[in-house]
């Protein structure tokens, strides 16, 4: 698509990495790509699992991830602006992975592991001798910031689950980082708060909802049904949001299915 061949000239070298997931197969795939000169890179979600998991209803479908890993917009491509990408590239990695090869190999394996704290370790070694190290560091600690800030963020706007359980992974690599007392402080007042306990209970009653392929119309109404059982009583909450976007993805997808 020509307006995501622009994006990435713009921004690819500001940390945007634009991806194509597509389920279907090779071969037509590569003629699309090639009739529409689509220049970003692409990968296959064979059986739909990504798009289940994201409840696309309608294709083309878009979404702009964060440096902290959450989606922060979604919709048609042709309205993701350049202003959109602007207020949320902050703290992306400005050098693509894949060129981060001998020494810098090091801090990319752990980087990818989720071991920010050995990562650093890796970066303040190659330092020493490469100042690539100190922008790696620069960079990984503009992404863990971004990352706990999202989380904060997450918490804040009533997504319980989403900060409780990308506070437990995230943890995981933080070892004697002073980010990690943020994060267990966080899910310390997660574990004493009985409202917000009750929430992640509700949202991952949704996720399990959710969780099932969707074949036929009559197991997208019973979905509905299922979807406004569990919105009853939470009007007005972060929880009743997702369970509306669900019902509504939920019924977009119904009207594509042939009975």
């Amino acid at each position: 698509m020509p307006h995501l061949n622009e994006l990435d000239e713009e921004f690819s070298e500001k940390g945007l990495s634009v991806i194509g997931v597509t389920s279907e197969p090779s071969g037509p795939t590569e003629k699309w790509i090639a009739k529409k000169k689509a220049a970003y890179a692409y990968g296959y979600d064979k059986g739909g699992k990504l798009k289940r998991a994201l409840g696309v209803g309608g294709i083309p479908a878009a979404f702009l991830v964060d440096p902290s890993g959450t989606i922060v917009w979604q919709g048609h491509p042709s309205n993701l602006s350049s202003n959109l990408i602007k207020e949320h590239i902050k703290g992306a990695i400005s050098k693509p992975l894949y060129m981060w090869s001998g020494k810098a190999g090091k801090i990319k394996k752990n980087f990818l592991k989720g071991d920010f704290a050995k990562a650093f370790d890796e970066a303040r070694k190659l330092a020493k001798n490469d100042p690539f190290g100190e922008e790696a560091a620069e960079l990984l600690q503009g992404i863990l910031t971004s990352r706990v800030a999202g989380l904060q963020a997450a918490l804040e706007v009533g997504d319980i689950l989403a900060a409780s359980d990308g506070a437990k992974v995230l943890l995981k690599g933080l070892n004697g980082l002073p980010e990690a007392d943020t994060l267990k402080a966080m899910l310390k007042v997660i574990s004493k708060d009985k409202e917000m306990k009750a929430t992640m209970k509700l949202q991952k009653r949704l996720a399990k909802v959710m969780e099932e392929d969707l074949r036929r119309r009559k197991e997208c109404d019973e979905r509905v049904v299922a979807l406004e059982r569990l919105l009853k009583g939470h009007q007005g909450t972060y929880f009743a949001s997702q369970v509306e976007a669900a019902i509504e993805a939920t019924r977009v997808a119904r009207t594509k299915m042939e009975y």
